[in-house]
C-alpha cells in the first residue's frame, strides 16, 4: 500500500514566512487525504516530542525535517534532531553526520535561483542560456541523496530543469508543497512504495529510492502543468 506525504511545509512557528501555524498545517493535511507531513522550518529544529503529540491527536503522521539555508541554497535535511546552523559553510561535515545519523539530505527547489530571471531579463543582461547539464555539476549534487524535483511555489520551466536534472544524476526526485499556507499544502507530494509506520521507515525508503514524486491532479492547472 502506497502511502502520500508532504515533504516541505513551514509552519509559523518555526518559520517568520509563513502564514499557517503547525495545528492549521496538520488539519490541512487531515482534510486532503495524507497520510503525513513533514515540517521543515527554515534553519529551526523541532522537538519530535511536540510532533508526536500533534500525530496522536489528528492520526496524521507528522515528522520534522530542517530546511537549512546554505551558500549553495537551501537543503531539506531529514532525520537529524539536533541544530545544524554551525554546519552551513561546511557541506561536506553535513554530509558526514547527516549519514552518520541515518538521515537524508535533498536539494530543495534546486534551480529557483537560475530561473529567477526571465528569458528575455536574461537575453538583456548578456546571460547565456540555462544549460542543465551544467548545473548538474553543481559540488552539491554530489553530496546529497537526491533532489526536489515537484515543489508547490516552483515555476513549470524550473519544475521541468529539476526532473531532466534527476534523470541526468539518476536520482529520484522528491515532492514537497513548500506550502505556507493552508491552501497549498499537499499540492505536491512524496508517494512511497510501502508502508510508512514511522520515522524511521520513511527515511528507509528515501534513502533505498522507495518512492516518486507526484503534483496533485486538482493542482495541476493552478501551478501550470
Amino acid at each position: 500500500m502506497s502511502m502520500e506525504f508532504d515533504l516541505h511545509t513551514h509552519s509559523s512557528q518555526g518559520s517568520a514566512c509563513s502564514r499557517m501555524n503547525v495545528w492549521d498545517l496538520v488539519q490541512a493535511a487531515c482534510l486532503k487525504g495524507l497520510d503525513g507531513v513533514c515540517i521543515t522550518d527554515h534553519d529551526y529544529c523541532w522537538d519530535p516530542r511536540e510532533l508526536d503529540k500533534l500525530y496522536s491527536e489528528s492520526g496524521v503522521q507528522v515528522y520534522s525535517g530542517i530546511e537549512l539555508s546554505t551558500y549553495v541554497g537551501e537543503i531539506l535535511v531529514y532525520g537529524v534532531h539536533q541544530p545544524l546552523l554551525n554546519l552551513r559553510g561546511d557541506l561536506p561535515e553535513l554530509a558526514l553526520l547527516v549519514e552518520e545519523l541515518g538521515g537524508v539530505m535533498v536539494v530543495a527547489h534546486p534551480f529557483r535561483t537560475e530561473f529567477g530571471l526571465s528569458t528575455f531579463s536574461r537575453e538583456e543582461r548578456g546571460l547565456e542560456p540555462i544549460d542543465v547539464e551544467e548545473l548538474c555539476r553543481k559540488s552539491v549534487f554530489s553530496l546529497v541523496n537526491t533532489l526536489e524535483v515537484y515543489n508547490g511555489r516552483s515555476s513549470r520551466r524550473e519544475i521541468q530543469a529539476a526532473q531532466k536534472a534527476a534523470v541526468i544524476l539518476g536520482k529520484k526526485g522528491t515532492g514537497g508543497s513548500d506550502a505556507h499556507s493552508t491552501l497549498s499544502v499537499g499540492s505536491c507530494v512524496t508517494v512511497f512504495d510501502n508502508p510508512v509506520e514511522n520515522y524511521a521507515q520513511l527515511l528507509a525508503q528515501l534513502r533505498n529510492g522507495s518512492f516518486h514524486a507526484k503534483k496533485k491532479e486538482e493542482y495541476r492547472n493552478v501551478l501550470g502543468m
